[in-house]
């Protein structure tokens, strides 16, 4: 039987481990080519948004705003035009999905 409550918010973590080392590793040039702007926002804004869907679950206001914040400025439907600010908004990101990891484990 599956218990209730508390918990739930470590299915996430996981993902935004994962994220945090994606984003650092595509801003400093240490992936292949093949990975583009496109697929690092689309990585991000969905685990960004399924991370702001279960920090709200949790009652976790300021990690829901962060990761819901960040889903929408990583988002790849309508991008933002960051311009010079593209990598500092994927350090950000990076920044604060290991925050969250280190902060929520």
């Amino acid at each position: 039987m599956a218990s209730k409550g508390g918990g739930s918010g470590k299915t996430i973590l996981i993902p935004l481990a994962l994220l945090s080392a994606f984003l650092f590793f595509q801003t400093f040039g240490m992936l292949p080519t093949a990975v583009n702007d496109d697929i690092v926002r689309w990585a991000s804004c969905a685990t960004f948004a399924v991370a702001a869907v279960v920090f709200g679950k949790d009652g976790s206001a300021v990690w829901c705003g962060l990761c819901a914040a960040l889903a929408v400025v990583l988002n790849p439907i309508y991008p933002l035009g960051l311009g010079d600010l593209w990598s500092g908004a994927k350090i950000v990101g990076g920044v604060v999905a290991g925050a969250a990891v280190v902060r929520n484990w």
